[in-house]
């Protein structure tokens, strides 16, 4: 049981189950649904666990180096070559079930987005580059369930807009940690930036997304779009005349969520 645990902390477990969740439901929007929907649920689920394992054994010598005795790593619950074995099967496992369930083109696109995953997890996650796997990789999304479902390319917006949420949900993500971070000697974008800038680049990058998305909605539901930038303006109200920072952290959360939800609402009504 505690090898098993280890290895559920090890998968990074919310927001492995809140991407697959995230991506499915945008799928759902497009069209999938059954079984098709339920392949592309578990397809991504799997390419996520092979991303939180491989982060945490890449990640093992650094973690047990300064101490961070909630990695199962460091705890002994789960040995990093354990990890590594689990996260290349499950790395093989989403390569092929992604080119069964959404053709040669459109499940290449979900590999190249896991390879940037892995890109980030092994080389980049400690730069000032480590935004671009996330912008790459959920700007990859909407042509995955787009040419898998019917062979069209995807919109341009919602390849924006994708891409705008993965830069915005890492550099919230990354907030909490950037004094850790700090302290350990690694880098980082949010590191490189600095909390202030980090969280001003945070906020803009959700404007331009939820812009783009009242926008788009606006043609087919003034009141979506009114709905989107009223949830904008008060998130912003409530993170910023607060002065506790995890309510900031957490209003940024929030949006991220908002577009995200606006997102697969504006696909399906569209």
């Amino acid at each position: 049981m505690r090898v098993v645990l280890g290895f559920i902390k090890a998968s990074h477990p919310l927001p492995t189950i809140a991407v697959s969740l995230v991506i499915s439901a945008f799928g759902w929007s497009l069209g999938w649904t059954g079984l098709s929907l339920l392949a592309v649920f578990t397809t991504i689920f799997v390419g996520q666990l092979s991303v939180g394992w491989s982060n945490d054994a890449f990640d093992s010598s650094l973690d047990t180096r300064i101490g961070r005795t909630t990695k199962p790593t460091v705890a002994q619950d789960v040995s990093a070559r354990a990890l590594w074995v689990a996260a290349l099967a499950a790395l093989l496992i989403a390569i092929a079930s992604s080119w069964v369930i959404a053709g040669w083109l459109g499940g290449s696109f979900h590999i190249f987005a896991i390879l940037m995953a892995w890109l980030y997890n092994i080389r980049l996650s400690r730069t000032a580059w480590s935004w671009l796997p996330y912008a790459l990789a959920f700007g990859a999304m909407p042509a995955f369930l787009s040419f898998g479902l019917n062979d069209e390319p995807p919109t341009l917006w919602s390849v924006a807009v994708f891409a705008i949420i993965g830069v915005s949900a890492h550099l919230a993500n990354a907030l909490p940690d950037a004094e850790f971070d700090t302290a350990a000697g690694v880098g980082g974008v949010v590191v490189a930036l600095g909390n202030r800038r980090s969280v001003i680049l945070c906020w803009l990058l959700l404007a331009l997304g939820s812009g783009i998305l009242v926008l788009v909605s606006y043609a087919t539901s003034a009141w979506l779009a009114l709905i989107i930038f009223v949830a904008f303006v008060l998130t912003v109200i409530v993170g910023s005349r607060s002065h506790y920072r995890t309510a900031m952290f957490y209003s940024l959360i929030a949006m991220v969520a908002i577009d995200v939800a606006a997102l697969v609402i504006v696909t399906a009504i569209n």
